[in-house]
């Protein structure tokens, strides 16, 4: 069971490994949470559902025919904003346009630019693509890590 500490709330989620529900660093009193390995929309469907506090969402990657019939069972309250990455903006677009504001991002470093300045005190962003990383990332490790490198660099940064 991995516990993400946010203020004085601690969220918990049944996942063991590195990139998955990883805490990687508070910055401005916003939360930075690595699900890399939410390889599918199932996987981020639980993740998000797992916070109990308004959330940056930033999916998309390499869409192999993903299920996104999994994102109605979404907390869709939470989620404030969504910031895609990848090739299938038009199904994305029509799942979460009505509920939250979306952005389109080139590539993770911009989609970690744009997250944090859309992100509020008391928010979480959450990295959890509910797409294979193929394009450009070998594997879900590689992207998780990019993530990571990016997020610490702005505490550099700061």
């Amino acid at each position: 069971m991995k516990e993400v500490a946010l203020g004085q709330k601690t969220f918990s989620i049944n996942r063991k490994t590195d990139h998955s529900f990883e805490f990687i660093a508070c910055i401005n009193d916003v939360t930075f949470i690595n699900d890399s390995k939410a390889t599918n929309a199932k996987q981020t469907v639980e993740s998000i559902n797992s916070v109990d506090t308004e959330i940056v969402l930033i999916l998309g990657g390499d869409d192999l025919k993903t299920d996104y019939s999994w994102f109605k069972n979404i907390n869709y309250y939470n989620i404030k904003t969504v910031i895609y990455i990848g090739r299938c903006f038009g199904e994305i677009k029509h799942i979460f346009n009505k509920h939250v504001m979306i952005f389109i991002a080139d590539n993770l470093e911009s989609a970690v630019t744009i997250s944090i300045a859309k992100s509020f005190k008391n928010q979480a962003v959450l990295f959890s693509p509910a797409c294979p990383s193929f394009d450009p990332f070998d594997n879900y490790v590689n992207r998780g890590n990019k993530f990571k490198e990016l997020v610490l660099k702005e505490i550099k940064e700061i």
